[in-house]
């Protein structure tokens, strides 16, 4: 099959590590310029510089950070200065501060920052742009956790939860414009994001305990799981997809499992009334 989105450009966002990493390498091995949207610095100029070693376009302008409006801006003005438009935009940045050493409200605001403001305040960067020329692809990232947790992170699942209502409000609107809107909704994928539930052998049982009570697949997911469903509805293998938060955790959220692993050996309280 020819390069699936061959001539396109393509901003990912968190695409210095993780899911948004293995994203950025799929689109690029697939034909898209890739402009790397990451807070690391080092990192970012190391895989562009990689990526563009191997023949594949990709550009870090600057590090990026989503909870700073003047930075996303700037991120799209030099996007465009160099390559005119914007096909596709993947928003994988976003981060738990459950496990930090700082005070629960300050964990609150900074949780949403980084989850659901940053990803509206993206989108709407970027959404001018595909509406002048009335075509593009968005995908959003939730989280399974959203509407089914396998673990309790109140603040980082409420914020994931207001991304899927902006996906269906955005799809709603941007249909007739030729513009697809498209949510992802990662199982338990092995990335940074447990090292702020839990570390060493706490962290193993949990995703042991995750993998083989809740996930009908029996494993816990990697980076690469989320990037070729990402490609799907980047591509136009998906063009009569709107609107959609998919699922993408090993059977989590279609098929039924066993009951949440935080919950094994432990008794439950409170009531049923």
């Amino acid at each position: 099959m020819e390069k699936m989105l061959k001539g396109q450009v393509a901003i990912i966002t968190g695409a210095t590590s993780g899911m948004g990493e293995a994203v950025a390498r799929l689109f690029a091995a697939e034909g898209a310029a890739v402009i790397l949207g990451g807070r690391s610095e080092n990192k970012g100029e190391t895989l562009a510089a990689q990526l563009n070693s191997q023949g594949k376009t990709a550009r870090y302008y600057a590090p990026l950070d989503v909870t700073n409006p003047e930075s996303i801006a700037a991120l799209v003005a030099a996007t465009i200065a160099e390559f005119g438009k914007i096909d596709i935009l993947a928003c994988f940045a976003g981060k738990t501060f459950d496990g930090d050493d700082i005070d629960p409200q300050t964990a609150y605001a900074a949780t949403f920052d980084s989850n659901m403001t940053g990803t509206y305040n993206t989108v709407f960067s970027v959404i001018p742009h595909m509406k002048a020329k009335k075509s593009g692809k968005v995908i959003i990232c939730s989280s399974n956790g959203a509407f089914n947790p396998t673990t309790p992170a109140y603040t980082y699942h409420m914020a994931k939860a207001a991304c899927e209502s902006l996906t269906v409000n955005l799809a709603m609107e941007l249909a007739p414009l030729g513009i697809r809107v498209n949510c992802i909704k990662p199982g338990p994928i092995r990335t940074s994001f447990w090292d702020e539930l839990a570390s060493g052998d706490d962290l193993e049982n949990l995703l042991d305990g995750i993998a083989h009570h809740e996930v009908p697949m029996g494993r816990i997911g990697t980076a690469d799981d989320i990037a070729g469903p990402t490609l799907w509805l980047a591509s136009d293998l998906s063009a009569y997809v709107t609107g959609l938060c998919l699922y993408v955790g090993g059977g989590i959220g279609y098929i039924y499992s066993h009951p949440q692993s935080f919950l094994l050996g432990k008794t439950p309280t409170g009531n049923n009334t």
